[in-house]
């Protein structure tokens, strides 16, 4: 919260008739515009932070009734339970209607030790700059100034001087405090008319320009701090409806609905505080004071924490949804806010303080996910011992029933909590004395001139002179990004058994078919290599997918021309969205055919040149395993509404590959892991799967090499005659040696998973 202190004043702009002698009018005419012109520089000049501040932090006219937000649930397989991922808690919002109140001192002076309590002051005196007041102690500069003496050596006298002694941090008492507080509130209450309403935040330079030039009355521009407001009160009420169609040309809004915001009314509903603890609420219930008024207010809480985080998203300070579900759902889940205002008449005056209305507000879509709580947490746990072990950036997982299209889990990590999502931007100093690893692809910053954090510079980064600071999750903001549906990358081999469907479905390949694997292919000014180098003359097709040929590949792709590659890539969704329901999407590329040229033709099928999302890989690859379908992803079962019960009912896109096809790609899979692919092996089970090691596109067309500069997956089912799972693991940049693999890092990871959902899931052996 931002520290703000507001106060008193008291402005008066007196309105008249018109008078019948022209000498009272023109002296009538020049007070107004004198007090106008004091007016407009106290506003501008001496109480520009303090208007905005209490325009910030207070209601006038009107307090809100947010709708109680819908709860968002997970499940439970076994126990058929249902879980809050979010839900709301109720804490008390605490206003002054200063129409209604009586003794505003007393009610200023009684209020104030509830708001700021003891322990609130002992917490501030540790944290100072998060404190919602100046708790510091301001000094003059003249208490500063220290007399000092110096030896003057060209005169050989001693001479008397002053110096500004090093300013020590003095902090106000707590009962100074109180007085300082008791008095803000009481000329927050003791306010009468409404001179602050702001029409727009976040406006852009060249909008505050143009609304400048208009010279408009009462409205006023704070380019600081990108914002449009008005003052009602220095709005004639001749002029308000020229303003407010001025107006509405810039902002978008109707007239009306401007004239209604900036018409002169009296202060109502002045906001003091919210989410009191229930002791304050009975303590202040207790005063029984008039016009002091407690209102529920409901806050988002998640009772998991960190679960399943990446899904459920979270709300901002403006309580707007934020990623995932709370950020697709917004609406849906919000519901529409109430309100309780003053009526007003024709003129948008307010009649009586007995004319109060209140509408109720209707409370939001209640959500309930597909995923199952007990897996996604036992995936998450495996998902972070394994990014650590293998000293990876991030990774992900994702595991989906490839006959119904519903997410059982979908794991990140680095993960946030969603309570507490502000820490992610939290920058700590590197510790450097005990050598503190840092790798390229971490965010590093230091501090400018003006002590603002900028990224750091790379000829700053091996300076040992220069302080460097890293986020303290070494990730910042950009943990918030759920990487399955957001940020694509090349997939490398892991994509090699859909082309080959591919080849097999067109009839252009069957497993026994072979090629003359006798080196490397020159195409264009490119030569393709397979990864280990090894090249054994007459190979069939199977053996291309176990021993990931890469040569074998572009051989398949030769045959299958570019149009039907394309159109069959088309078919199983790549490049286009799998509309989840999760805000962030992105539906990766595939370039027309008619763009690609001979090499990309070759690539592409081993996974170069293509762009995927880790959810578009799941998709697909349940299409191999379900017999053929592109199936509908969803992480949503079921919405509630009311007392309606909306259910998410599986949706078959289209065929993709006959079920014959499958069936063949299958066994040829499962020969994949058996042969060459041994550690995602499960003694008793047909697994059909795949490693991917794949290469990072850098900078000017090349890719990137060294340490951290792949990407290693893994994508399998199981049972394989009768899959009841897809599984996607997909490690970001791994670093451990030579070693850096997808069999290596990739196929152990998928291997813990599946073997838990096989205990979890009580799934019996292959027979």
């Amino acid at each position: 919260m931002r520290k703000i202190s507001y106060s008193s004043y008291q402005t008066t702009i007196k309105g008249g008739h018109t008078r019948s002698r022209i000498i009272i009018l023109m002296i009538f005419v020049f007070a107004a515009f004198s007090v106008i012109f004091v007016r407009l520089f106290q506003l501008q000049i001496l109480r520009h932070d303090t208007y905005l501040a209490i325009a910030e932090e207070q209601h006038f006219g009107a307090i809100d009734l947010p709708a109680r937000r819908g709860d968002i649930y997970v499940k439970d397989t076994h126990s058929g339970e249902l879980s809050k991922l979010a839900t709301n808690t109720t804490l008390d919002l605490l206003y002054v209607d200063p129409m209604v109140a009586d003794d505003k001192p007393e009610i200023a002076s009684k209020l104030t030790p509830i708001i700021f309590t003891k322990e609130e002051y002992n917490a501030c005196l540790e944290d100072p700059e998060s404190c919602f007041y100046n708790i510091k102690q301001e000094k003059s500069i003249e208490s500063l100034i220290v007399p000092d003496t110096i030896w003057d050596i060209e005169t050989g006298t001693i001479k008397k001087t002053e110096s500004v002694r090093e300013e020590e941090v003095e902090f106000k008492s707590y009962n100074a405090m109180l007085q300082e507080i008791s008095e803000d509130i009481l000329a927050k209450i003791s306010k009468s008319e409404v001179d602050f309403v702001i029409l727009r935040r976040d406006a852009e330079d060249e909008l505050m320009a143009d609304i400048i030039n208009e010279r408009l009355p009462g409205i006023f521009v704070d380019s600081n701090r990108f914002l449009i407001y008005g003052d009602p009160t220095l709005i004639p009420e001749s002029q308000l409806s020229v303003v407010s169609k001025t107006l509405a040309t810039y902002l978008d809004e109707a007239p009306s609905a401007i004239a209604a915001r900036l018409t002169r009314r009296k202060v109502r509903y002045v906001f003091l505080k919210n989410k009191l603890s229930p002791e304050a609420s009975r303590e202040i219930e207790s005063l029984d004071l008039k016009g002091v008024v407690l209102l529920p207010e409901h806050w988002r809480f998640y009772p998991e924490s960190e679960l399943a985080s990446h899904l459920v998203g979270f709300i901002n300070r403006e309580n707007t949804g934020q990623y995932g579900i709370e950020g697709y759902f917004n609406i849906e889940l919000e519901g529409k806010k109430g309100a309780i205002y003053a009526e007003s008449d024709p003129f948008g005056r307010q009649i009586t303080v007995s004319d109060t209305k209140i509408v109720n507000a209707v409370d939001g879509d209640t959500i309930v996910l597909t995923i199952d709580r007990v897996v996604q947490k036992e995936v998450e746990k495996i998902l972070k011992e394994k990014v650590e072990e293998y000293k990876a950036d991030s990774g992900q997982i994702v595991i989906m029933n490839p006959f119904s299209g519903a997410i059982v889990a979908m794991a990140n990590y680095p993960t946030f909590d969603p309570n507490i999502y502000t820490e992610s931007y939290t920058l700590r100093k590197l510790d450097l004395k005990n050598e503190e690893k840092v790798y390229p692809t971490t965010p590093v910053f230091k501090k400018d001139e003006r002590g603002q954090y900028v990224p750091i510079d790379s000829g700053d980064l091996n300076n040992d002179e220069v302080e460097k600071y890293v986020y303290e999750n070494l990730f910042g903001p950009g943990v918030f990004k759920n990487k399955v549906i957001s940020e694509y990358y090349e997939p490398g081999s892991v994509f090699k058994p859909m082309v080959m469907a591919i080849a097999i479905d067109a009839k252009e390949v069957e497993p026994q078919t072979t090629f003359d694997n006798d080196g490397p292919l020159l195409i264009d000014e490119f030569e393709i290599k397979n990864a280990t180098g090894i090249y054994g003359g007459i190979t069939t097709m199977t053996q291309v997918l176990e021993k990931s040929l890469n040569t074998g590949m572009a051989w398949v792709a030769k045959k299958l021309g570019k149009r039907l590659m394309y159109k069959y890539l088309k078919d199983f969704g790549f490049g286009e969205y799998t509309n989840i329901k999760l805000e962030g999407e992105t539906k990766g590329a595939v370039d027309y055919y008619n763009h690609w040229s001979k090499a990309q033709l070759l690539t592409t099928s081993f996974g170069q040149g293509i762009v995927v999302t880790p959810l578009q890989m799941v998709a697909a690859w349940a299409a191999l395993a379900n017999g053929g379908k592109l199936i509908q992803p969803y992480i949503v079962d079921s919405v509630i509404r009311g007392n309606e019960v909306i259910k998410t009912e599986p949706e078959i896109i289209h065929r993709v590959i006959s079920e014959d096809t499958s069936s063949i790609i299958s066994s040829m899979l499962v020969s994949v892991v058996r042969g060459y692919h041994g550690r995602a092996e499960i003694p008793g089970y047909l697994v059909a799967g795949k490693t991917g090691t794949a290469q990072i596109a850098g900078k000017y067309g090349q890719y990137e090499k060294g340490e951290g500069a792949t990407i290693t997956s893994f994508a399998g089912y199981f049972p394989a005659t009768k899959p009841q799972f897809v599984v996607l693991v997909k490690l970001d940049r791994p670093r451990i040696g030579e070693g850096t693999w997808g069999e290596t890092t990739a196929a152990p990871t998928f291997k813990q998973v599946a073997e838990f959902l096989i205990d979890y899931y009580s799934i019996q052996p292959s027979s």
